[in-house]
């Protein structure tokens, strides 16, 4: 079974990207607008400002793939490293498939997809928990009744 990430940060920060871009138009608007400055003799100081925005826009889009990156390596049941080390070719190629099923996914799905993984791997921890708090109530109920008998005895 794969580890699953106990905190969330990283989900935040895909939704903070996601609005960050939402301010901010597509990247082919972006290089037809500067094209266009470009061509039409514009003030270069006008290209440059431009260009700045355009430079946020392409960290703001790094960002994202990054982070859709980590969605996916987590997502796929096999990691690629542990398929590589085990030098076997089918675990690659089976790896290699997940990956690519995951890739033809949404962004939006993958989304969605990471937030049940997690809301799984949640559920499922709260019920160990809860088990062995039930078996340590047991333990100690036990022990309390076999040491108040001890007492009887010893008078």
């Amino acid at each position: 079974m794969r580890k699953v990430k106990l905190d969330n940060d990283d989900l935040i920060q895909y939704l903070n990207t996601i609005k960050a871009l939402k301010k901010y138009p597509t990247m082919s608007e972006y290089r037809d607008e500067y094209r266009r400055l470009r061509t039409n003799d514009s003030p270069l100081i006008e290209a440059k400002e431009f260009k700045s925005a355009h430079t946020n826009l392409l960290r703001l889009d790094r960002k994202k793939k990054s982070l859709l990156e980590k969605f996916i390596e987590e997502l796929n049941p096999i990691s690629h490293a542990s398929a590589l080390a085990s030098k076997s070719l089918e675990k690659v190629q089976e790896s290699m498939l997940y990956r690519k099923t995951l890739l033809e996914k949404t962004p939006d799905e993958l989304f969605a997809l990471v937030i049940k993984l997690r809301t799984e791997a949640a559920l499922e921890f709260q019920r160990s928990v809860e088990q062995s708090l039930e078996q340590l109530s047991d333990i100690s109920s036990d022990f309390n009744a076999s040491a108040t008998k001890r007492r009887k005895f010893s008078i």
